[in-house]
């Protein structure tokens, strides 16, 4: 795995874990809403993922790209 792509994955686990650390504190903190806070907080975690996976695939594109131009 290339370092472009690595930092990819890295960036994605360290992003939903602070995503779902921020969702826990914020839980743990107002009770009343919970339930909202936990909602929110899924949410973020879907779209943080979904931006990440993007940026991912662009990461692999160009290593593939790379990789062509210097064996072609």
């Amino acid at each position: 795995m290339k370092t472009r792509v690595a930092i990819e994955a890295a960036q994605i686990v360290l992003s939903v874990a602070a995503v779902v650390g921020v969702g826990m504190l914020s839980a743990w903190s107002y009770r009343p809403a919970t339930g909202d806070i936990r909602l929110v907080t899924m949410a973020a975690v879907f779209v943080v993922v979904v931006l990440g996976v993007r940026q991912m695939q662009r990461a692999v594109a160009d290593h593939r790209r790379a990789g062509e131009v210097r064996h072609g």
